[in-house]
């Protein structure tokens, strides 16, 4: 596994959030999807960002492609500081992150054949249309085990595997270094989905690619992820390798996450609690750690006092927010902002 010791892409203390009108009368209500959130995603790296729905891991892999605006902190790509207040970094980002869309049938226009979806990344790059250009569209589709003579093709003529192949294609015309896979699996047949995992490895391999995979799949982030950060409620609770988090997971949140899903591979739970509740709501969220209302081991520390960041000794890169973890842990960093909607 590679080492995020000089990492390609990093975020700082981002933030996201939307403002939601309460009425004629009442003043706007503000839903903070993410919060402080950091990470690093070395080159050749997989780093899945896991949580429930609602949890905030696609507004995060958004605000990376710049699809929703960031309300704070900022994003750093090999050595580029990328803020909301700089336009001309966001286009250069583009140039080198890539996006493939949980739904392969929506993210394709219907209107346009194969060739074109694909070679759309290529001319805006300055590609002529032409025999070059038609070279590397074919080019791609056998990368990505597709015929060349399917170009002609309209998406709605291709099983969902297929049209989900034609969107990697599209994210790999413009060379990128990392791609951002949002829930790449979910809307494919079990039968089809090792094949697309397969994929990924191997164009992985033969490109050196970086990928952040927003999954909600333990299996697929088990065969595909080399570390995995743990969102809840817009913010990162744990980061861990795939190995020490399922083996030994420290936050009760990871621990709950896996105990309510079958073992990769052994065909049994996870040891630990399942999870009970709802996730609170992002306008109200509940005051010091947001999950004490759910968690098994909450005190009334949990109640009133927001947790630490902490780090795992002996472990790089591994960090906990809890009060009360599975492993004793040194206090590394602290949340600056308290939880809470902003006014």
């Amino acid at each position: 596994m590679p080492a995020p010791d000089t990492p390609l892409l990093q975020a700082h203390e981002v933030g996201v959030r939307f403002a939601v009108r309460g009425g004629l009368w009442r003043r706007p209500q503000f839903v903070r999807a993410v919060q402080q959130v950091s990470f690093e995603l070395a080159a050749g790296e997989t780093l899945a960002i896991v949580g429930e729905s609602g949890s905030g891991k696609t507004t995060l892999a958004r605000a990376l492609m710049g699809l929703v605006p960031l309300h704070e902190g900022h994003f750093v790509f090999d050595g580029q500081r990328i803020a909301a207040d700089q336009p001309a970094a966001w286009r250069d980002l583009r140039r080198q992150v890539q996006m493939v869309f949980q739904d392969p049938f929506g993210s394709l226009d219907p209107r346009w054949n194969v060739h074109d979806l694909i070679a759309e990344p290529l001319r805006l790059q300055g590609v002529s249309p032409g025999p070059a250009l038609t070279d590397r569209v074919h080019e791609l589709l056998r990368q990505v085990g597709l015929a060349p003579e399917s170009a002609s093709r309209y998406p709605h003529q291709f099983s969902g595997g297929q049209r989900q192949r034609i969107a990697i294609a599209r994210a790999l015309a413009p060379r990128p270094r990392v791609i951002v896979a949002d829930e790449p699996l979910s809307a494919l047949d079990v039968s089809i989905q090792s094949q697309v995992m397969n994929l990924l490895r191997e164009l992985q391999r033969a490109h050196g690619l970086s990928y952040l995979l927003i999954s909600h799949d333990f299996a697929a982030v088990h065969h595909l992820a080399d570390r995995i950060a743990v969102m809840y409620l817009g913010r990162v609770v744990e980061t861990a390798s795939v190995g020490a988090l399922f083996s030994q997971p420290a936050h009760p949140y990871t621990a709950a996450l896996l105990a309510s899903v079958p073992r990769v591979g052994r065909g049994k739970r996870q040891p630990g609690q399942s999870l009970a509740g709802e996730v609170p709501s992002p306008i109200s969220p509940p005051s010091g750690c947001a999950f004490h209302p759910r968690c098994p081991a909450a005190q009334d520390r949990c109640r009133h006092e927001a947790p630490l960041v902490r780090a795992v000794p002996g472990e790089a890169h591994r960090q906990v927010a809890c009060h009360f973890p599975r492993v004793t842990l040194p206090v590394v960093a602290q949340d600056r902002a308290a939880v809470g909607a902003p006014t």
